[in-house]
Order: C-alpha cells, then structure tokens, then sequence
C-alpha cells in the first residue's frame, strides 16, 4: 500500500498543469485522480501540482484533514450581503418614516385651509350682520384724536383712510382725510372723501367739524369728496385736540348690492313624516 505520493519537480508539474485535461496516474494497486489544481491521492492527501498563490519551484501537499482552498468570491461576501439586508431595511423603515410624515403634514395643511377658509366665512358672516344691523343708519362720525400730532407725520398728497364701515344696507363705505390737502387745494386746507361701493348712487351731507358740504348726489366718481373742504386747524376742539369727520343724511339712490330685509317667509312640508 502507498502511503505517500512523491511531488513532480517543477518543471514536469507545469507541464502536467498546461495539459488539457487531467492526467490518471495510478500508484500500486490504488488509483489516483485530479483534484482541481492538485493530484488527489490514497488516504486523502492532496499533491497541489502548482499553487496558485505558490512561486515558481515551490509545490504544496494537502494532509488528511486539511481543505484545498478554491477560487472563489471571498469568504467575507455572506457578512456583506447580511450587511446591504440591514442597510435596505433600514432605509425601507426611514422611508415608511418619511411618509408618515409627509401625511401628517398634508394633514396639517388641511386643516390649516379649512381653519383659514371657516376665518373667511366668519368674517363675511360678520360683515353681512353688520350691514344688517347698520340698515338703518344714516350718519356716521368718524373721531381723530390728536390731529396736530397726525397732520405732522403726513405729506401733502397723503391720507389717513378710515375702517371700511356699512350703512343703509351697504357694505364698503370709507372716508379718506388729507391732512395737509390733496394735490389739487390750496396750501392749507384740507380735503375729505367718502367713497361708496361700485354701482351705488348716494345723497349724502359730507362734515368735518362745523363745516358741512351737501346735500348732494354722489357715486363712486361723481362728487366723491372735496379738494378744499376747510382750514383744518379751524375744526380742531381746542379741548380735546380731535376733530370729527363724518357723513350725515346718507340715503342709497341705487345699488344692486343693497341687502334686503325679510318680513315673510314660507315653510315648505318636511318630504318624510317624522
């Protein structure tokens, strides 16, 4: 029995490596054959014919036991594709994250456009009772305190506009005071508009303090206020240092926008009894 395998020297192992194929070599009674780059002998030991990592002149033998490395991916490639498993399922759990996020933001948006949208409502909600409640008003004063202290922060050319109020079912009305006048009055007057909403004729009395203008028809461009309603300085009450502006005798001409009161109404049967 062969209990060993005597190596090629070199020269004879290249040779057997370059062959085509695999040579059978037999050693007493047992044969042998190829095993990758190494020669697979009795017992399990391995004659490498040429290792590859091997330099010239060198052979390598395989005991019982030992494992011929083989070319291959390395050894690290399991730990690695564990590796990118983790990676794609962490970047899966930020992106579901990510979406729920960007749910609750569109949530939040919502509701901010319904809560903006209901503010909306409301406040025409608000107007609409005003002009209601202010159907009946024919005259409005509108009270500027300190009016020396506000005439000097203001230019000639440049106004103060009051809050847009309503009257006579009609909502849009405004005052604009100009302080030191308009650029069309003289130096030192003054000059009052009152502008009306579009496509409503008015009569109205215009006044700043004891002065007063009208009766007089006006619209949103015919008569819509005075260049050289007065001397400001004139109006002022000496003691409180304010001075009043308003309109009086105010009535609506025509307008399509006059909010109409109700004085009957009609109930309809219910479709279903109940």
């Amino acid at each position: 029995i062969v209990d060993r395998v005597s190596v090629l020297p070199f020269p004879a192992a290249a040779a057997a490596a370059e062959a085509p194929a695999p040579a059978m070599h037999r050693s007493g009674n047992k044969p042998l054959r190829a095993a990758g780059n190494g020669v697979l002998a009795a017992g399990g030991a391995v004659v490498a014919a040429r290792s590859s990592g091997a330099r010239p002149g060198m052979e390598t033998t395989m005991r019982p036991g030992e494992q011929l490395a083989l070319e291959g991916p390395p050894a690290s490639q399991p730990a690695t594709l564990e590796g990118l498993d983790h990676e794609v399922k962490s970047l899966r759990e930020a992106l579901e994250a990510e979406r729920a996020e960007v749910a609750r933001i569109e949530g939040s948006l919502g509701e901010l456009f319904m809560r903006n949208a209901c503010e909306e409502y409301l406040h025409r909600l608000e107007r609409r009772i005003q002009v209601i409640e202010n159907k009946e008003v024919d005259t409005i004063h509108w009270r500027i305190e300190n009016i020396d202290k506000v005439r000097a922060g203001f230019s000639r050319g440049q106004f103060l506009a009051s809050p847009p109020f309503s009257a006579c079912g009609l909502d849009g009305f405004s005052f604009h005071l100009y302080p030191r006048g308009d650029d069309f009055c003289e130096e030192g007057y003054c000059s009052l508009y009152f502008h009306v909403p579009a496509e409503t004729s008015v009569s109205r009395t215009l006044f700043l303090g004891r002065r007063r203008h009208g009766p007089m028809e006006a619209d949103a461009l015919k008569n819509c206020g005075v260049s050289e309603m007065c001397v400001l300085s004139n109006e002022i009450d000496k003691e409180t240092g304010s001075v009043v502006v308003g309109v009086e005798g105010l009535r609506v001409l025509e307008s399509p926008h006059i909010a109409e009161t109700r004085t009957k109404i009609s109930l309809a049967l219910p479709d279903e009894p109940r």
